[in-house]
């Protein structure tokens, strides 16, 4: 007769409350945006001459212009060109270059007839460098129409900032235009406070078929609008719903002025609107690697120029030959083509609060050797509050599980192993720890930007894969993770009860009727 199974070794265990994530699989289908291109530019407009347009323009509503409502409205912190993203990182120029030379190309109208663009990416892989380079190098060009860089670090993350912000970028490079929406707000200052899909529809695709009809001469040329890391807007839902919105626009009409580029982190439910059919999303994709050629080569250049740089700066008390050929090769190894963990390297070795990069370089070399355990000194604080945020987003109800899947894949390699781990694919993960696949799923999919969890089709085969080991180092280190720290041993007590249960299925061993201790007893 089998005994009563005890609960579960705790791996891990945090009281802090998450708000559970909304399944955006049982959103409605995508919106229709339906617009007539028959539209006059004096749409709707009653009792007022030409010459009164001006006037108009000027205080549309209580003495307040069509700009300066817009600015309320939106967020101008969020513009690539905002004074609060004036140390925002770029490319180096010789970095991404195939990328970035293939939107160039693109959203100029040459080669795909596709009007939107989606980068994908893990966390800190250089998203956010690509589209503020491309954003630079559009506006120079007069090719810019709008952008919005969300930024949940910098509470820039409101989705009902991002369409009053595009407008106000596209009236101050459009007189026509803004003309059109001028009239509009006179007519109705309330569209601001309308919901996404009406001021997509109101401000933006509207307006610009108008222009289309009565001054085609000055929408000739497409115009790029950048939406940059729009995972971290603060509503799943929200970002979702621009998705649907921006690809029935671009599917429904086949003459468009607009050119959309979208940057993301793999985040599940963005995934989902790419893969599922249903939401007929049709684009140009790029996913971000790090183990590529073009990554670990671009890797390298950013090292080189970035100590170049360094030693430029130090050349009164540095020599010639910083810095050392096997500290670069080590960093480099290390960094294996993850830019963003490069950058993090850079900025802490040339930190100018020190003043002493060599000094820098060798607590980073300590950090290394150790495995990224820190000291005294942490090189990588900004890396480790930027994992902290991912799990964060955890659901409170699901943590458990979640850090229990980490603690099996991420650190056991005990040899007295019951199978050969480094082969065992997602589906026998999730029978391991006797959990159901929506289960196992719904752990992991606020992870996607750090972990790959591979597609439905193929989890019987392919295992789950961490992006880059520093996530690895992150969770093993209690200095840097904190509450999310998962200790070894604790881990190799919960495999060893979890297998002991997997023998007793088999009939092979009879299960001990005391229960295993814990290491947070």
């Amino acid at each position: 007769m089998p005994t009563q199974q005890p609960p579960p070794v705790s791996v891990y265990s945090a009281t802090t409350n998450h708000d559970q994530a909304t399944d955006p699989s049982s959103a409605v289908p995508p919106p229709v945006l339906i617009v007539s291109t028959t539209s006059g530019v004096f749409t709707g407009a009653h009792h007022f001459t030409i010459g009164q347009l001006t006037a108009i323009s000027q205080h549309i509503h209580g003495g307040t212009t069509v700009l300066q409502q817009l600015e309320e409205k939106g967020k101008l912190a969020a513009v690539h060109d905002s004074s609060a993203r004036a140390y925002s990182p770029k490319c180096h120029p010789d970095t991404r270059k195939s990328l970035r030379t293939r939107i160039g190309q693109w959203g100029v109208g040459n080669g795909s007839d596709e009007r939107m663009f989606w980068i994908l990416g893990a966390a800190a892989v250089g998203k956010s460098a690509v589209a503020q380079t491309i954003a630079k190098d559009f506006d120079e060009r007069d090719r810019l129409g709008a952008s919005f860089f969300f930024s949940r670090p910098n509470r820039v993350d409101n989705p009902d900032w991002v369409i009053p912000t595009l407008a106000y970028q596209l009236a101050t490079n459009h007189s026509q235009y803004k003309r059109i929406i001028t009239e509009r707000l006179a007519d109705d200052p309330s569209i601001l406070g309308k919901n996404l899909c009406t001021q997509l529809k109101k401000l933006i695709i509207e307006p610009f078929h108008i222009l289309m009809t009565e001054h085609p001469d000055t929408v000739r040329e497409p115009l790029l609008i950048i939406l940059d890391g729009l995972d971290e807007c603060r509503d799943k839902q929200a970002q979702c719903e621009f998705i649907d919105l921006i690809s029935t626009h671009v599917r429904q009409v086949d003459e468009f002025p607009l050119r959309w580029l979208i940057c993301s982190r793999p985040e599940w439910h963005l995934q989902t609107r790419l893969a599922n059919p249903h939401f007929r999303v049709v684009c140009e994709r790029q996913e971000l690697n790090i183990d590529d050629n073009e990554a670990q080569q671009d890797t390298q250049r950013l090292l080189d120029a970035g100590f170049e740089n360094i030693l430029e700066e130090y050349e009164d008390r540095l020599p010639t030959n910083w810095p050392p050929e096997d500290d670069l090769r080590q960093i480099a190894a290390v960094a294996s083509g993850h830019l963003g963990f490069a950058s993090f390297i850079l900025r802490f070795i040339g930190d100018d609060q020190y003043s002493d990069p060599d000094n820098q370089l060798g607590i980073c070399m300590k950090f290394l050797g150790r495995g990224g355990a820190v000291g005294a000194v942490n090189p990588f604080h900004a890396l480790d509050l930027l994992y902290r945020q991912i799990l964060s987003g955890v659901p409170a109800d699901i943590l458990t599980i979640t850090m229990r899947i980490l603690g099996l894949f991420l650190f056991y390699s005990h040899p007295r192993v019951v199978f050969d781990h480094e082969r065992l694919p997602a589906d026998a993960e999730a029978e391991f720890f006797d959990v159901d696949q929506a289960t196992f799923r719904r752990s992991l999919q606020n992870l996607h930007s750090v972990i790959h969890v591979p597609p439905v089709e193929k989890s019987d085969t392919a295992p789950l894969r961490v992006y880059h080991a520093s996530f690895s180092d992150f969770l093993s280190d209690p200095n840097r993770s904190g509450k999310f720290y998962l200790d070894r041993q604790a881990v190799e007590y919960d495999v060893a009860l979890r297998s002991l249960d997997w023998l007793e299925k088999d009939g092979k061993l009879s299960r001990p009727q005391s229960k295993l201790p814990s290491l947070y007893d």
